[in-house]
């Protein structure tokens, strides 16, 4: 795709000519070559030859010839590269092999240049959040007006949700301001391409906001614990234990571990401690690089990526969906029926949907994700089992949407182990030839290579 209309013009000259082999009793082939408006190119190829049978009868040449028409792959191409951020990933140096991988990917399909007209490529890097980019504080599909019930659910008072929670803390603290990652929405919107709608709260997306969980009101105080025990309110409450409390609790001795966390007041009163704690927490993760036709952005995504947090698979195809749309949140994408637009997504994940349980366990039943606290039900179950077979569903349903969209999908089970989750990659891929299962960092290398020249290559069509 890359090729001037003189290189294509002599590629099929020169190719034509090494394999016609020029039989005994054949003149000189003429080799003819049209471009349409469409970019398709159409070669026809005549060649005389002299009768052998015929002959006799008078009939001592004929004129034979042949047509074929080769396009490329697309007018268009549009990638977005899934790749599974978790703090697993920093293990056996599997994300900086990922780095490598996906660097030498963008290379080849770029082929030397910084920017060519008609390939765009997006990057949705995934964990326990997908990151929009804190740059998207001012977009209309964010929740910053508390539409979506969801981004209520965390505060006592009605009339906070969690962008306001993000302005207090802020207005405390300025270099606490919303990082960029959101929360799902529930259902099937959590992995569709639904537009977002002000008149509809629950299509909008809220920001994710981590509350202060309980700790220490001051020293020498108690608090009634999620069994119904009383004990010191430290970071360890009893058999309670919560990671991540960065501010001292406005509530009087005596209140659940539940209000106190969702007691609004010591968000205006109090600035975070925050060290590896915050409304941030879980959101150490790289934004979302929107589809674009320039390299060095992609190439600097795929740089700046880091391992961190836990495994939600589903949020991270249903983001992909997203950024290949047209429409908001991210509107770079051809039309889905653009016909001349080959859309592809590149899925990487090495291990199974996961939810962090602290030692212990908590009245939240889990660290704060882009589902929530697990308790909430925001999959429908505050069970951990049956939530990581909800998010497994999930993941199915947000590949089957994806490839509905005649997205090609490649799909990589890197070092993963869980036969289920494995299952469910490979499915998830357009067919079983796009399936990878690399055994060595060389191989996930040589993959991802196989893949950019797959991607790249001419496909003939008649």
């Amino acid at each position: 795709m890359n090729r001037t209309e003189a290189e294509r013009r002599q590629i099929a000259t020169d190719y034509f000519h090494a394999n016609f082999g020029k039989p005994d009793n054949a003149g000189t082939p003429v080799v003819t070559m049209t471009i349409d408006e469409a970019g398709n190119i159409n070669v026809h190829g005549e060649v005389t030859v002299k009768n052998y049978l015929t002959a006799v009868a008078g009939l001592t040449e004929s004129k034979l010839s042949a047509n074929s028409q080769v396009r490329k792959a697309s007018e268009g191409l549009e990638i977005v590269l899934v790749f599974d951020n978790t703090g697993s990933m920093g293990q056996l140096n599997r994300l900086n092999t990922l780095k490598k991988a996906a660097t030498d990917f963008v290379n080849v399909l770029h082929n030397g240049k910084d920017e060519i007209a008609g390939l765009k490529i997006g990057v949705v890097p995934f964990s326990q959040f997908v990151n929009v980019g804190p740059d998207r504080a001012g977009a209309e599909w964010l929740d910053t007006s508390g539409l979506n019930p969801q981004s209520r659910v965390n505060f006592l008072d009605t009339e906070w949700h969690n962008w306001k929670a993000w302005q207090a803390v802020n207005e405390k603290q300025a270099s606490l301001s919303w990082p960029g990652c959101v929360e799902s929405r529930l259902g099937a919107m959590s992995i569709d391409d639904t537009t977002p709608d002000n008149n509809d709260g629950a299509t909008l997306f809220p920001p994710a906001f981590a509350p202060d969980e309980p700790g220490k009101i001051s020293d020498g105080q108690a608090c009634h614990l999620w069994d119904g025990t009383r004990s010191d309110c430290g970071d360890k409450l009893g058999k309670a234990v919560y990671n991540n409390n960065y501010m001292t609790d406005s509530m009087e001795d005596g209140y659940s571990l539940d209000v106190r966390q969702r007691d609004v007041g010591k968000y205006g009163n109090n600035k975070a401690n925050t060290n590896d704690r915050g409304p941030d927490k879980g959101c150490n993760i790289q934004p979302i690089q929107a589809l674009t036709s320039k390299k060095a952005p992609v190439l600097n995504t795929i740089k700046n990526m880091k391992a961190d947090g836990y495994t939600h698979v589903a949020e991270g195809v249903g983001w992909g969906l997203r950024v290949l749309s047209p429409t908001e949140p991210f509107t770079e994408g051809a039309a889905w029926e653009d016909d001349n637009v080959k859309k592809v997504v590149v899925l990487l994940t090495d291990g199974e949907n996961t939810f962090n349980v602290a030692d212990g366990a908590n009245h939240n039943g889990s660290s704060y994700t882009a589902y929530g606290f697990l308790n909430q039900g925001h999959l429908g179950t505050k069970d951990y089992w049956e939530g990581v077979e909800a998010q497994n569903t999930l993941l199915t349903s947000a590949c089957t949407l994806v490839k509905q969209k005649k997205v090609t999908v490649y799909t990589f089970s890197y070092n993963v182990t869980d036969p289920i989750q494995q299952g469910l990659i490979k499915s998830c891929a357009t067919d079983v030839e796009k399936f990878y299962e690399p055994k060595t960092d060389e191989a996930l290398v040589t993959n991802f290579n196989e893949i950019a020249d797959e991607i790249r290559r001419l496909h003939l069509s008649k």
